[in-house]
């Protein structure tokens, strides 16, 4: 897992460095050369980045996006819009989010330097998609890790009083049992951690009977750790109902179990 990390995020390091610098075109003339030319030249004048449109239309598609202060060419206008030529892109930008000529190239300067060629320019979707792709797949393994490394120890209890509560019970009774102690967690009038849910005095009885230590001792049936599991992931049988008993009586029944 730590090497796919690391593999992840190199990989989102050279794209974000494509997203941020764009790429860099073949200019023989250094920027103040006085025959690099910015009379066509526009700048993104935004905090983040400006949408590159199909069209002159603010609904068609987005084709790629012109990072701050990042360069494109004015190829022409259509009713308020600029057509630009950057990198590999071609589009449309609202022209109020542009800066021209030498306004472009001080703004140009100001955020990303004097090198000798134009070094950010725009994003073609494709790089967009492909980094949104890394960072969410980065933030689905980080959870994954956070939650293996965090839940074991709540997944061996909540599986324990699941066994112990309704391991006779059907799959429904048995998520409904995990599901009214994570109300009570969410409940302003319970304690907020699991452990602290099963173990308030007075609540659940193979806590006071050792039943539940017992099955902690040996582990809980696999039935119950796939509930547990179930029950984490936001399964939910019972609504908001944050209490039990065996039999039946006024609220919702499910097997020998009655829950509100």
């Amino acid at each position: 897992m730590k090497e796919r990390m690391r593999h992840i995020l190199c990989c989102i390091g050279t794209v974000g460095l494509m997203m941020t610098m764009g790429a860099v075109p073949a200019m023989a003339d250094t920027l103040d050369d006085a025959s690099y030319n910015w009379d066509d030249k526009v700048a993104a004048n935004v905090v983040t980045y400006a949408n590159i449109r199909e069209s002159a239309d603010a609904d068609s598609s987005c084709v790629g996006r012109l990072p701050s202060g990042a360069v494109a060419t004015v190829v022409g206008t259509e009713n308020g819009w600029v057509e630009i030529c950057s990198g590999e892109v071609e589009g449309y930008i609202r022209e109020d989010l542009l800066l021209y000529q030498d306004d472009a190239k001080n703004l140009y300067e100001a955020l990303h330097g004097t090198g000798d060629v134009v070094t950010a320019e725009a994003v073609t979707q494709e790089e967009i998609q492909k980094t949104e792709e890394i960072q969410e797949e980065i933030q689905e393994t980080a959870a994954v890790e956070t939650d293996a490394s965090a839940s074991n120890q709540d997944l061996d209890l909540m599986a324990a009083i699941i066994e112990c509560e309704a391991g006779g019970e059907s799959y429904e009774g048995k998520i409904g049992v995990g599901a009214v102690i994570l109300n009570r967690i969410r409940s302003s009038e319970f304690p907020n951690t699991l452990s602290e849910v099963i173990y308030q005095s007075g609540q659940f009885e193979p806590v006071w009977t050792g039943k539940l230590a017992s099955v902690l001792s040996r582990g809980a049936n696999a039935d119950c750790y796939a509930a547990a599991r179930d029950v984490f992931a936001g399964a939910n049988t019972i609504g908001e109902c944050l209490f039990f008993h065996a039999g039946g009586g006024s609220g919702l029944t499910i097997g020998n179990q009655t829950f509100y």
